[in-house]
């Protein structure tokens, strides 16, 4: 109001106080991100109280804000319960809403989001099409649904013996017990295949379009699955791989 207030002493009256007082709110840390109290100077670690916990949450599971249900366990001080929390984020991961735990928070954490327009070499493969780069796409979707939101153990992630395939992908992949376009899970006899190293889109995701790249796929696992981030190179060694290798390439995915 105070923003308010001093637009509206002017000449502009009620308007140049409104409009004073919308460009601070719009400019405003506070109204720009989700803020979390400042703690005590100095402390290092602290604990989030009830209501900063059911935001935190919410905006992780669902990415978006907390439903009643969630605001009254925290206005009550129940949220900090073991069981109640327990119990919260199993409702939580049990609704339609987690889905965004899938296509926003894993696909930007494994950086997948743009797959979909990975462009490969049509003379080296031309076998492979635009409806597979879509398969992969969706075997991964469905994958990573199957361990995070399935309650199963993390490590899944990279253990994992099973996939989804349709008919395409599956003869893709070398798997011919799989028939008809609809997605099925299946269970995997090569182990090169399991988790999300044997996954098409990791593969698509860390190759060039016309070879694979063991320098790509190693800062990638750095990356993505370590959190060890590699240095960068030298200013004396060459980045550029885009032109074709002289011997015959190995396939991308």
């Amino acid at each position: 109001m105070a923003f308010y207030d001093a637009g509206h002493e002017g000449s502009g009256g009620f308007n140049a106080g409104i409009e004073q007082m919308v460009t601070a709110v719009l400019v405003s840390p506070d109204f720009l991100y989700r803020g979390i109290r400042q703690p005590q100077k100095d402390a290092k670690f602290y604990a989030l109280n009830d209501l900063e916990l059911a935001s935190r949450l919410s905006f992780f599971l669902w990415k978006r804000a907390p439903d009643d249900e969630l605001l009254k366990l925290a206005k009550q001080g129940e949220l900090l319960r073991p069981s109640v929390l327990d119990a919260q984020v199993r409702r939580m991961l049990a609704a339609p809403q987690a889905e965004t735990l899938v296509t926003d928070f894993a696909f930007r954490w494994l950086d997948l989001l743009e797959v979909d327009k990975f462009e490969w070499d049509k003379q080296i493969f031309p076998e492979f099409s635009a409806e597979l780069r879509q398969d992969v796409s969706t075997e991964i979707e469905l994958f990573l649904r199957s361990v995070l939101l399935e309650d199963r153990n993390v490590e899944q992630l990279l253990t994992a013996d099973y996939t989804f395939l349709n008919e395409r992908l599956a003869r893709h992949y070398g798997i011919t017990t799989v028939h008809g376009a609809q997605f099925r899970r299946v269970r995997l006899e090569d182990e090169n295949r399991y988790g999300l190293l044997g996954k098409g889109a990791v593969l698509l995701h860390t190759s060039y379009g016309n070879r694979t790249s063991p320098v790509v796929r190693g800062a990638w696992v750095l990356d993505k699955l370590r959190g060890t981030p590699p240095a960068p190179p030298p200013p004396n060694v060459v980045t550029d791989l885009s032109t074709p290798p002289a011997r015959s390439p190995r396939p991308c995915v």
